[in-house]
């Protein structure tokens, strides 16, 4: 039945896997063996309840032993210090990047920027290497503390508000392997973030009208910013605002691995107030440098601005409209696919 391989899945989910196939069948076999001959879907949940909750069960099966961190707290801790370390080093990279960006004195040839760019990005690598570590030590020494001291685990940080039961299973949503968010497009979603925060804080040294006047990439030197660095940075709460649900929303696909409805709706929201603001400082002329608008129209004189501005603002548009379907697409189709799967059990 559908609650006894939801139940399994539960179970061998947490263990490794040149294992997992073991303990299912092993698993299968027990579960078939306690219920009757004509067992109903109750017989089936009493069986389970006896069997217990499926986190524990996985604890008792995995042949890892966590002294440091028991059973009991493993999961919590694995989760905040994940949590805990993605936040620490986006916000301690944003930091030392920005920094040595506003500190910056040397030539504006696009060679000499690049060399100080993968000199900065390799400090901030190694200050990376450095929170983590700051960060799995006080984690880790916070969670022996709390399990020391007799702390529940529900108090501190817990899906589980209530003793599990096997009703739990019927809350559990089938994912199929298609509709699931690897953790790679997360980190590179948060990496993109990073990125195009720190190109446009720094836009005035790095995006602008260049020219050449020596040889090869030495010679590249921009004449004229693109913005207009104040007006830019009066637009600076609104963008933080931005990158802020920017990355809540990876911290969030991180964690729950799938899409839904609920986050399907967030994604909806974060694109329409992204569009939103990029269409409102792309139409804001006070926003654009007005050497580089001289040497735009000096350069290109029968295409109107209007035309730069409207075809990046469509690009941006169409890309969106297709994350927000495909992420409601990714969602219903989980979900009927669920359905259906409950209702055949």
């Amino acid at each position: 039945m559908n609650l006894i391989e939801t139940y399994i899945s539960e179970v061998t989910q947490r263990l490794p896997e040149k294992i997992r196939d073991d303990i299912a069948m092993e698993l299968r076999s027990t579960i078939e063996d306690m219920l009757p001959d004509q067992h109903t879907e109750k017989d089936v949940e009493e069986v389970l309840m006896k069997l217990g909750d499926p986190v524990k069960l996985a604890s008792e099966y995995n042949n890892k032993p966590r002294h440091v961190i028991g059973p009991m707290f493993y999961e919590s801790y694995i989760n905040v210090l994940i949590v805990a370390a993605i936040i620490s080093v986006v916000a301690s990279s944003l930091t030392l990047f920005v920094n040595g960006m506003i500190t910056f004195e040397g030539d504006k040839s696009l060679f000499t920027l690049m060399a100080f760019i993968g000199q900065l990005c390799l400090k901030m690598f190694l200050s990376s290497l450095t929170v983590l570590f700051q960060v799995f030590f006080w984690v880790t020494i916070v969670f022996i503390m709390l399990e020391r001291s007799g702390v529940s685990n529900g108090d501190i940080y817990t899906r589980k508000k209530k003793t599990w039961s096997p009703s739990d299973l019927y809350q559990l949503k089938k994912v199929v392997t298609k509709r699931q968010i690897p953790k790679a497009e997360v980190f590179f979603s948060l990496f993109w973030t990073a990125i195009w925060a720190i190109v446009l804080f720094n836009s005035s040294e790095m995006i602008g009208w260049y020219e050449q006047s020596g040889k090869g990439l030495e010679g590249l030197t921009l004449k004229a910013p693109l913005f207009n660095e104040e007006v830019l940075f009066s637009y600076a709460p609104f963008i933080i605002l931005l990158i802020l649900i920017e990355v809540s929303l990876a911290i969030y696909k991180f964690f729950i691995g799938r899409w839904t409805n609920l986050l399907a709706s967030l994604n909806l929201i974060y694109h329409f107030i992204s569009v939103g603001l990029l269409c409102f400082m792309l139409t804001d002329e006070t926003l654009y440098n007005k050497s580089f608008t001289e040497k735009l129209y000096d350069t290109f004189p029968d295409v109107p601005a209007f035309w730069f501005i409207s075809t990046i603002a469509t690009i941006v548009a169409v890309f969106s409209i297709i994350d927000i379907i495909s992420g409601f697409n990714k969602a219903n189709k989980s979900n009927t696919l669920i359905d259906q799967w409950m209702k055949n059990g």
